[in-house]
């Protein structure tokens, strides 16, 4: 009979312990013995019982820091806590949590072929990339070396969603786009995505999927995706702010197949020009007079906002679907040397969007003055 009762007692304090704290009621932890009373590990000052007539020269405990980030802790983070009552576990697993992350992007969720080949659905808004300019990767001989990167915001990992390569064929520019460096190398191969071509003077400038024919004659098998046009300001003698428009598809819901292989929304219709009413006009905002700068300038204040301080620059630009409108459809802001802030929305493909910055980047004759 007394070992019965010795049996429930152990069982029932053994199920008391779960609903119990052990960092505040010590007598029901089973690594304590019975007369045992923890004593903290350190006593903070305002807490003294005699705190007037205490040594001002006595030092105070080291407070708990980060592991990684060396920021203290506050008293009432979970890392403070159990680094308090065990001192010698590492806390490795716990070392992130007081590290401050941005929300999660509207656009996370979608994989990068969607956010590439489809334009970026209504209720997302608008989705930020950077256009880095990069060494030229080792296997590719001479150009210049371009990678897309989407911005998911402080304390997240960006994506890599394309790379481009630059350059020039009997004066003219033209542009490899692929998801990966290998589609730069060959057109055959599952990550290549398309091409950017341009006529001598950089007036116009063509945007093709992968069935762009680069040395035939004849007429191409397929429309461009997407066409973008300059007003030479060379025409100008005093020369102005550069003017450009694009021209895109109305696009259809094109569901995604499952396929390895990329494929984009349907071109621009045959004689698209005679067709404007299938067409999508996006039209360049006119720079604005800044007084302080004494300068024309872009609005770039909602950038501003987040962080990003965007410099002069002629290639930076603002589309929009109507002449004169206020939202913005494509945006290009120069954020350093290397260094372009790319903003897009619906109708826009990301494909479309890297292709019409990349004409923005590019020297032109017709824009020299």
């Amino acid at each position: 009979m007394k070992k019965t009762n010795e049996f429930s007692v152990s069982t029932t304090r053994t199920y008391s312990s779960l609903y119990l704290n052990p960092l505040n009621h010590p007598s029901h932890c089973r690594s304590y013995s019975s007369d045992y009373v923890p004593k903290p590990h350190f006593e903070f000052q305002d807490h003294h019982p005699d705190k007037e007539n205490q040594d001002a020269n006595a030092t105070m405990p080291k407070p708990f820091r980060s592991l990684s980030t060396h920021r203290v802790f506050k008293p009432s983070s979970l890392q403070f806590c159990m680094q308090m009552n065990n001192l010698q576990t590492s806390l490795n697993i716990w070392d992130y949590s007081d590290s401050e992350s941005a929300p999660a992007s509207s656009w996370s969720t979608l994989p990068n072929k969607y956010l590439i080949c489809r334009p970026l659905p209504l209720d997302v808004g608008r989705c930020t990339c950077f256009i880095l300019k990069e060494p030229t990767p080792h296997g590719i001989s001479g150009g210049n070396f371009f990678s897309l990167y989407t911005n998911e915001g402080q304390g997240r990992q960006n994506r890599k969603l394309a790379v481009a390569l630059h350059k020039r064929r009997n004066g003219r520019s033209y542009f490899t786009i692929a998801q990966k460096v290998k589609g730069l190398l060959s057109h055959s191969d599952d990550t290549f995505l398309g091409t950017v071509t341009a006529n001598l003077i950089g007036s116009k400038y063509y945007i093709w999927d992968q069935a762009y024919r680069h040395n035939s004659r004849a007429e191409q098998p397929k429309p461009p995706l997407a066409v973008v046009s300059y007003i030479p300001t060379i025409t100008t003698c005093t020369g102005s702010h550069r003017s450009m428009r694009a021209y895109v598809p109305k696009h259809q819901y094109m569901p995604l197949k499952n396929t390895t292989q990329v494929q984009h929304v349907k071109g621009l219709p045959m004689k698209w020009e005679g067709k404007l009413d299938k067409v999508h006009q996006l039209f360049s905002k006119a720079p604005l007079y800044n007084k302080i700068s004494k300068q024309y300038e872009l609005d770039f204040r909602d950038k501003g906002k987040t962080g990003l301080k965007i410099q002069r620059s002629v290639k930076n630009f603002q589309l929009t679907l109507e002449e004169n409108g206020s939202q913005t459809i494509l945006q290009l802001g120069r954020a350093g040397k290397s260094k372009f802030v790319m903003d897009y929305r619906y109708p826009l493909t990301g494909y479309q969007a890297f292709c019409m910055c990349l004409a923005s980047m590019d020297a032109k004759l017709c824009c020299t003055v």
